[in-house]
């Protein structure tokens, strides 16, 4: 998964007040995407990119002209990651922004999630310039991951939302099968499984069992945690978990959520996944085509 980046690129977020030294990647981000270079390039979808795009991120020596103000983010091995807050950059040659999604199969995996929870980081930073409960200009905290009000010392922690994926199955001896759905309004969707955010108040088993019957209608049992999976596109926490249909496994799709929504064998899933390193709904669905039940037993 996009997390995975290796054992010699070792992820450190523990925060320090750095400066950006010429080898050390500085990262910038505005509406269009992430400041990279990017060759073998595919086509430009967010969803299904072709494989063999490798991407670079810009060194503070790249840039002709230093960026004006910096953070630090974070390390992976050896490398140290910084964030440009300027809104504007002078680009380094070869340099472009390119949509931080689009990427999602580019190589190597440890630049491709520095990207991804960059941006996230950026769009925290950008989006709490100003106090929510006061309006004042908001400050760094010299010494920590927080944005702070000096008029009413109320403080912002990064936004992490938390959300499930769901892989709902139905191992009858021989017959496994599983629920696919496929998202409303876009153009590419990939087969992907049951998902959604968690609501205020509510614990996550309660969270799969209402996106499950508000998508495709399903009553499920037998819930079982799988793993997690930081996705930075979404400022996202998610969380996997398989089920099993309780009782009638008629599907009801909701229609202005979901293009389609259908039973698969194992036999029958669509290979379109195969190759996804990024993902949670990826790897969940491979696992069960190779080994049904055994996937989670």
């Amino acid at each position: 998964m996009i997390q995975e980046v290796g054992p010699g690129h070792v992820y450190d977020n523990r925060f320090s007040s750095l400066e950006p030294a010429d080898a050390d990647y500085v990262l910038h981000f505005t509406s269009d995407g992430c400041l990279a270079r990017v060759t073998h390039v595919g086509r430009a979808d967010a969803d299904a990119g072709d494989a063999g795009e490798e991407v670079e991120l810009p060194r503070l020596g790249d840039y002709t002209r230093r960026p004006g103000r910096t953070i630090y983010l974070f390390s992976l091995g050896e490398d140290r990651f910084f964030l440009a807050l300027d809104d504007r950059v002078a680009a380094p040659a070869g340099f472009s922004y390119e949509s931080v999604s689009w990427l999602r199969r580019a190589e190597p995996q440890h630049l491709l999630f520095a990207a991804a929870t960059g941006s996230q980081l950026d769009r925290w930073y950008r989006g709490n310039r100003f106090c929510g409960r006061c309006g004042a200009p908001t400050e760094l905290a010299p010494a920590s991951r927080e944005i702070v009000c000096p008029e009413c010392a109320h403080i912002v922690y990064p936004k992490i939302c938390p959300g499930i994926i769901c892989a709902v199955t139905s191992c009858d001896g021989n017959d496994e099968k599983i629920v696919l759905t496929r998202y409303a309004g876009r153009t590419t969707a990939l087969w992907a499984l049951v998902a959604g955010f968690t609501e205020i108040g509510e614990p996550l088993e309660d969270t799969v069992r209402r996106e499950v019957m508000e998508e495709v209608g399903l009553t499920v049992k037998n819930l079982r945690f799988y793993k997690s999976q930081p996705w930075s596109f979404t400022d996202t926490l998610l969380v996997g978990f398989w089920c099993e249909v309780d009782g009638d496994p008629t599907i009801a799709v909701d229609r202005t959520e979901l293009k389609e929504a259908r039973w698969f064998s194992r036999a029958d899933i669509p290979l379109e996944r195969t190759g996804d390193r990024a993902s949670l709904t990826g790897e969940m669905i491979e696992r069960f085509r190779l080994m049904g039940r055994a996937a989670w037993e």
